[in-house]
């Protein structure tokens, strides 16, 4: 088993040796994703979908690693964020975004566990009550539905496939959503630390 300094070297060459290499990460790649995405969305992941993938982002990409964590670190993030969004891809295709539209009487769910014996929980519940209110009473029809579908775990790209947008407008309209939230909270008296340590 090479180490992470030789491995990188190795995979920066060619020949036989780079062959091994790459090798060596494919294997720690698709170790790593078995364990770490396995029953995400409470399915089983099958990481060998789209391991390959994963490895060619990383050596497309090697040059823009600066060495500020392990290199197999640094592969393994990209690999995972690959995997994450084949999963919400695969996850949500079947899904519409119709089943936010607050005509229908839809709520967004976020998985907030509320235990009775943390001393949080009525911190998490008011929390979560205001925000709800927030977004029913505050943001568009499409900021709505964006934000319901986003705190939901919808991709950026299906939620921009599912409201005929591109990504960098649904990134917009979410960004815009958020500061509206934001300021409501504001008004409600919480501050950005109090909701993040409640909801996180």
């Amino acid at each position: 088993m090479l180490d992470d300094d030789e491995l990188l070297r190795l995979l920066k060459g060619d020949g036989a040796s780079r062959d091994d290499a790459i090798a060596q990460l494919r294997s720690v790649l698709l170790r790593g994703l078995s364990k770490s995405l396995n029953n995400r969305y409470g399915k089983p992941f099958n990481a060998e979908d789209i391991v390959q993938e994963a490895l060619m982002k990383v050596l497309s990409s090697i040059e823009k690693f600066e060495g500020r964590s392990k290199f197999t670190t640094w592969a393994m993030t990209i690999a995972t964020r690959i995997g994450i969004s084949a999963l919400r891809r695969k996850y949500h295709q079947d899904v519409s975004m119709e089943a936010f539209n607050t005509a229908e009487g839809h709520s967004i769910e976020i998985a907030i566990t509320v235990d009775p014996s943390l001393s949080s929980s009525e911190s998490r519940t008011e929390i979560f009550s205001v925000l709800q209110t927030l977004i029913d009473t505050e943001l568009t029809d499409k900021q709505r539905l964006a934000t319901r579908a986003f705190l939901s775990d919808f991709a950026t790209d299906e939620i921009a496939e599912q409201l005929n947008m591109n990504r960098n407008a649904v990134y917009k309209l979410i960004h815009d959503a958020r500061q509206k939230l934001k300021d409501g909270f504001a008004r409600a008296g919480l501050t950005s630390e109090e909701i993040f340590e409640a909801l996180a």
